[in-house]
């Protein structure tokens, strides 16, 4: 791989906003929000917060795209009230909902990589092994060395879903750069904040639909 073919990989990979326009960003959005929906629904999975996925059961198809368009729309409308805010000049609120949508597709390769038999079984197995090992009163001790397995184990295997993680929440924040021009310590902070408002958001919308 050359220098220039390694710099536009990582471009697209890292900075994809500073070249998809409106239209492109919206596509690839609704795709990856489409597509997360329907691997989730098929390895019972649900995505009950901005940035969650989750073994729980009883995750239909149209429950799933509930669930993706009020995490989208929480981030987006927050990010839209504090880069309004803070913003020295106007910026396109259809091209920050594009661009938000579009910085979810990492989610999908966590889905896709939750949807692999063997792994997404073990990691569900492991999860639950752990949660039933936890101390219910106070005084009681795990069990250490299959604690230490078990959380060694689970440990591993989540490496590449913290790395899509990380890597989702970067997207966002450049769409949220890239759209209203905000940079620094103004744009990190402004960002964070409107992250954890939209997770709050989030959870409270998913808790009143489910209801």
């Amino acid at each position: 791989m050359t220098a220039g073919s390694a710099n536009g990989l990582e471009h697209y990979l890292l900075r994809p906003f500073d070249s998809l326009s409106t239209g492109q960003a919206g596509v690839i959005g609704l795709i990856a929000i489409i597509a997360t929906a329907l691997l989730a629904s098929w390895t019972g999975l649900q995505t009950r917060g901005v940035l969650d996925l989750q073994f729980l059961p009883g995750g239909s198809l149209e429950w799933l795209l509930v669930q993706a368009v009020i995490n989208w729309l929480s981030l987006g409308l927050a990010l839209l009230v504090v880069g309004r805010w803070l913003a020295s000049e106007r910026f396109s609120t259809t091209r920050l909902l594009a661009c938000q949508a579009a910085a979810r597709w990492p989610l999908l390769l966590s889905a896709a990589y939750l949807s692999i038999p063997p792994l997404g079984g073990q990691i569900r197995e492991l999860t639950q092994r752990l949660v039933q090992a936890m101390p219910s009163e106070r005084g009681q001790v795990m069990a250490d060395a299959a604690y230490m397995g078990d959380a060694f184990i689970l440990t591993l295997l989540g490496v590449p879903l913290l790395v899509f993680l990380l890597w989702t929440v970067w997207l966002m924040y450049h769409g949220f750069q890239n759209v209203t021009g905000l940079s620094g310590l103004r744009a990190a902070f402004s960002f964070a904040g409107g992250l954890v408002a939209a997770m709050i958001v989030a959870r409270a919308l998913h808790g009143l639909v489910a209801a």
